[in-house]
This record gives structure tokens, sequence and C-alpha cells, in this order.
């Protein structure tokens, strides 16, 4: 089987409210730092605007090492590409199935309960979903979720550019 290749879909909306929301906070959170050391005032409690600025630059930096960048189809597994974190690799003996989940559309504003990162730069890691249960995302867009049941382990939720030709060619190397 020649390997397929899905891109992540583009970042929704929201996505890019929330990454845009948490980079800018960090950013006026180092505006007092800079005006200390523009006017030579030395003031202690702007360490504590310095060092939450660096917890969130951490935070933006790790969502965005885990963010998907595409998804292959190969022989023997589905794999997740990741811009710098290692590659997440789902050998096709543990899917159960694949098919599209238009439902996630309303995730994270409905039903969430308990997730990592909803939102900056995308969906990724283990969620508590109210309606739907335990699920593992690592996805960009809520409008072009589709899920991957898996034999172990909680469904997964990617989001790939074009969700029909992705579902329609996993599901044919499910079936090979």
């Amino acid at each position: 089987m020649q390997p397929q290749t899905f891109n992540a879909a583009a970042l929704d909306p929201y996505a890019e409210r929330i990454t845009t929301g948490v980079a800018l906070l960090g950013g006026v959170l180092m505006l007092p730092a800079l005006f200390s050391l523009l006017s030579g005032i030395r003031a202690g409690a702007v360490i504590v605007a310095v060092g939450v600025a660096a917890a969130l630059a951490a935070f933006l930096l790790l969502s965005y090492a885990f963010q998907p960048t595409r998804y292959d189809l190969t022989a023997d597994a589905l794999i997740v590409r990741r811009r710098l974190a290692r590659r997440l690799s789902v050998p096709y003996k543990e899917i159960l199935g694949v098919s599209e989940a238009a439902a996630m559309a309303d995730l994270p504003r409905v039903g969430l309960r308990r997730s990592f990162n909803a939102g900056v730069f995308g969906y990724a890691g283990p969620f508590q979903l109210a309606p739907y249960g335990r699920v593992f995302l690592v996805a960009t867009n809520r409008e072009k979720m589709v899920a991957v049941a898996r034999v172990a382990g909680p469904p997964l939720l990617l989001s790939p550019a074009r969700p029909k030709p992705f579902v329609e060619a996993a599901r044919e190397a499910l079936t090979r």
C-alpha cells in the first residue's frame, strides 16, 4: 500500500481566539518588566508577572510542539505527525473503526469536564466529555472531527483538512 498523507485542518476560530488570547496575555504581563527596565525603577512585584508570563510561554511552546500537522495512513498504521513532538502511531490491528464525528463540533463549549489543552494551537490530550466519556484528542478543528475507535484506550479524535476522503482511505486501509 502506498502511504497516503492528509494534512491537519487549519485552526478553527475558537482555537485561534484562545491561542491569540493566551499569547497576548503573556505579552501584557511582560509590560511591567519592560517599564521597570526602561525607567530604572526596580519593583519586586514584577517578578510575579514575569513568572506567570514565562509559564504561559512554556504552555504555548508545549501546545505548539504537540499540534498535529498531518495524518499518514501507511501499510500497517495510522501515524499522527506533530510539529516538534514525537509522532503518534496506532497500528491498524488496534483500530475497530473510523467515522466522521460531526457531533463534536460543540466541543469544548458543551460537555467538557476535564482536558489537557482545550484550544491553544488545537486540542490535545485526554478529555472527559459529559455525553461521550473519555476521548483522546489530537486535533485542530472541531468542525472537521474524525473518530477512530480503538480496541484498548479511549477513541482518538483527529481533524484532517478533508474528513470524508480520510475516512474512506482509513476504512479501505483497515480492510486490507
